[in-house]
């Protein structure tokens, strides 16, 4: 408790006695005052017992103020005079240049130097704030450094400055004033400010502003209480390849006397007609070159409260910008319309026609056009293309397909060829027929996405119904439309190379009414199903139009159609049809009926596919089909398989029972037979033999086993065994022996009177009984030896 009683105590104590030392402290200055000078001393504060006191010879007069015009000495009863009193020093009658000096006994107060400015009559006075440069502030700003610059026109503010900005002059023609403020303890930045004589100006001031030589922004503001039917005009210094930008920020109109003189900004530059623009409306933008601006005040209907009066704020930004300008005139006979879209209206790019800034600008043939772009890259800029293509009478249009194409000339217009639209318009009553250069078309439903960089849309004009959209590299090759004006737009995904516009997207020709309202040839492939959908999907076909597919398949070849989708509507009278015809043999495979399921069909070869919606629907009739090829050969090619199949196991079996038939018979042993008979015949040979017109020797032998003959000749069993070893090998090379396959003997010449029976047989007589004549027939060999045994036998049984 004591302890917090002396803390009160002591902080008491402590306040009373600062009180008490700035009351009754002192602290005397010396002032010298220059010619033409003006030195307030004044009171910051009513209630304050602080004084300020003139020391005159030995009196002392002490006032809450003082003025002084001469040098003068000062003497503050209190200690700190400069947490109460501030300085002003005015200088009168200013006409040559201003060099603020500063005052060393008034340093620590806040001090305000004022210069009064009075041009002579009919001339203006031109303040160069050259070496300061100025920069507006709003009137309850400070600046950084503590000096603060305010200027008036008879007695109303033009405006409050900080150093460091973009105003380089500012031009008065009446009496005017010019104040610098500096905060207590801050050091006065005596920069000079020329002053020179001018031309007398109509308005109230004028503003020179030079902007730098990078992207900048600054704020401006019109005169605070602004007078009626006075004027401020802003001279804007722009750089070399800089563009502005003006921008009001907050303006407020007071009521004028005629309102059609209400305020406005307007624009002059050098070599053009002023431009005039409301505060409610944007103001220019991306302008280059320099430029005055000039707001000028109204006659006011009656007093006004200070809320009203005119106010305007606005914002001057300078950027450094790449150009690009293409100008030019579009034919009139090719009937073109191209639209320049900026994409991101957020994006810094800037497009201008005619130096009016747009997002989205227009040009039509037969007009000439100036367009100008800043920053903009090629990626941010689209361009769509309308092109109309008309023609009236039949005479005037071809019957061979024309290829649709843009040609680009005027190369210098920026951006990506995104769109290309072409109306073509027909004879009356004509039919429009499309095809694929490049071959065929493939329909893409809007959910799914197309392969390749172009989409083609084609539509009716008159009631703008979408007939579907198609890509390249189909199976569609040609459509038929029964309407004289369609609509064909070419959506690019990727066009990076303008020249892709000059190859022909599609061809088309003007032909007679067609009987369908559309008619598509389609060819579908192998590789992949064919999706067929009816016009407009996935919403419904036109109440009593009818559509016919003509699918063309090649002989080898049949097809599966199946309904993917299909919406059938409620009719009152006849109801929706779907037909299927083949062409060749004009057989109706498939007609649906009311309230029917539609099944897939298997259709063996070409065919109509038609459809007709009712007169009157309740609900959508829609349908989408996909035709898959198959190969019609399948079955025929399993059938010829089969049969070869059996045909060559059967001949293998034949060939393999012929092969081991022929084995068998080789593998025979030789048989010898006697034929006592006039009649030889082969073993084996199937037939009666034919009887020899000649006579033969009953004694002909076809073949002669001798071991069945002469074994019995042998005396002993060791010749009987010798012999059987000789005849092994000879026996051995006969076991082949075929008389069908075995060489014929070499033929010998016959003598006269003799056959070649009776030849033959003294041959063999002479082999097999050459022992009676002391011949031998077989050279020296295992045979030989037997011969020779032989020969003994006979021996042996000689007469002799």
């Amino acid at each position: 408790m004591r302890i917090w009683r002396f803390t009160c105590f002591s902080l008491f104590f402590g306040i009373f006695l600062s009180s008490v030392t700035e009351l009754t402290g002192s602290a005397e200055l010396s002032i010298a005052v220059e010619p033409d000078t003006t030195i307030l001393i004044n009171s910051a504060h009513t209630n304050t017992q602080c004084t300020v006191c003139i020391r005159q010879d030995t009196q002392q007069l002490c006032q809450s103020s003082a003025v002084l015009r001469s040098d003068t000495r000062l003497v503050f009863n209190c200690s700190q005079p400069e947490n109460v009193f501030t300085v002003q020093i005015i200088r009168d009658n200013v006409m040559y240049n201003i060099e603020p000096k500063e005052h060393n006994a008034f340093l620590k107060f806040n001090r305000t130097f004022i210069w009064n400015l009075k041009p002579p009559d009919k001339k203006t006075l031109h303040l160069n704030f050259s070496s300061t440069g100025l920069q507006q502030i709003q009137p309850t700003d400070s600046c950084p450094d503590k000096h603060v610059y305010m200027l008036a026109v008879d007695n109303i503010s033009v405006g409050r400055f900080c150093q460091n900005g973009t105003i380089r002059q500012v031009d008065v023609c009446n009496v005017g004033k010019l104040s610098l403020e500096v905060s207590g303890g801050r050091a006065l930045d005596e920069k000079v400010i020329g002053v020179s004589l001018g031309p007398l100006i109509n308005s109230l001031a004028n503003f020179h502003v030079v902007l730098p030589e990078r992207s900048s922004t600054q704020d401006f503001f019109t005169p605070v209480a602004f007078p009626e039917n006075a004027e401020t005009v802003w001279y804007f210094t722009v750089p070399q390849a800089y563009y502005t930008d003006v921008r009001i920020l907050s303006y407020t109109v007071p009521a004028c006397l005629q309102p059609e003189n209400i305020p406005t900004m307007k624009y002059t530059w050098q070599g053009k007609e002023p431009l005039v623009k409301l505060m409610n409306v944007s103001q220019p933008s991306v302008e280059p070159g320099n430029f005055n601006l000039s707001i000028k005040n109204c006659r006011l209907s009656g007093p006004q409260p200070p809320s009203q009066d005119l106010m305007v704020r606005f914002q001057i930004s300078a950027i450094k910008r790449s150009k690009g300008q293409c100008e030019g005139d579009l034919p009139e006979k090719q009937v073109l319309q191209i639209r320049v879209n900026k994409k991101d209206p957020k994006s810094t790019c800037v497009l201008k026609l005619d130096s009016v800034m747009m997002d989205t600008i227009t040009i039509a043939s037969g007009n000439h056009f100036v367009l100008n772009s800043f920053d903009c890259n090629k990626d941010e800029v689209e361009l769509t293309v309308n092109q109309t293509i008309e023609c009236k009478e039949w005479r005037d249009c071809a019957s061979t397909p024309f290829p649709l194409t843009f040609i680009y000339e005027q190369q210098c217009i920026p951006g990506v060829l995104k769109t290309i639209i072409w109306h073509l318009h027909g004879p009356q009553n004509s039919a429009v027929e499309l095809q694929s250069p490049a071959g065929s078309l493939r329909y893409c439903p809007p959910e799914d996405k197309c392969n390749s960089i172009i989409l083609l849309n084609v539509a009716h004009v008159n009631s703008s119904i979408t007939l579907g959209q198609y890509c390249p590299m189909g199976t569609i090759q040609k459509i038929q439309i029964r309407e004289s004006k369609i609509a064909i737009t070419a959506s690019v995904t990727s066009f990076n190379d303008r020249n892709l516009a000059t190859k022909p997207f599609l061809t088309y020709s003007f032909t007679q009414a067609i009987s369908e309202h559309y008619i598509f040839t389609v060819a579908p492939k192998m590789d992949n199903p064919t999706v067929l959908a009816t016009p407009a999907w996935p919403s419904g076909m036109k109440a009593s139009s009818t559509v016919s597919w003509i699918v063309n398949l090649e002989p080898q070849f049949k097809s599966n159609v199946k309904f993917r989708n299909v919406s059938q509507p409620k009719c009152k009278e006849v109801h929706t049809n779907i037909a299927v015809q083949t062409i060749r043999s004009q057989t109706t495979l498939y007609s649906t009926k009311r309230d029917e399921k539609i099944k897939d069909l298997l259709v063996p070869e070409s065919f109509y596919l038609n459809m007709t919606n009712c007169k009157s629907p309740t609900g959508a009739f829609r349908a989408m089909m996909e035709v898959t090829l198959q190969n019609s050969t399948n079955e025929l090619l399993g059938i010829i398989l089969s049969i070869v199949g059996v045909v060559l196991v059967i001949v293998t079996a034949v060939g393999i029972c012929f092969f081991l038939r022929k084995k068998k018979r080789n593998k025979a042993p030789p048989v010898s037979v006697y034929n006592p008979s006039e009649h030889a015949f082969l073993p084996g040979l199937h037939g009666i033999p034919k009887a020899q017109e000649e006579e033969e020797d009953p004694h002909t032998y076809v073949y002669i086993d001798e071991t069945l003959i002469y074994s019995h000749l042998l005396k002993d069993d060791d010749e009987k065994e010798e012999y059987e070893e000789a005849t092994a090998d000879e026996s051995d090379l006969k076991l082949d022996y075929s008389p069908l396959n075995n060489p014929a003997l070499a033929e010998r010449p016959v003598r006269e009177g003799e056959n070649l029976v009776t030849k033959s047989s003294a041959l063999i007589d002479n082999e097999l009984y050459g022992c009676a004549q002391g011949q031998s027939t077989t050279s020296d060999s295992p045979k030989r030896r037997g011969a020779m045994k032989q020969d003994r036998v006979c021996e042996g049984n000689s007469p002799d």
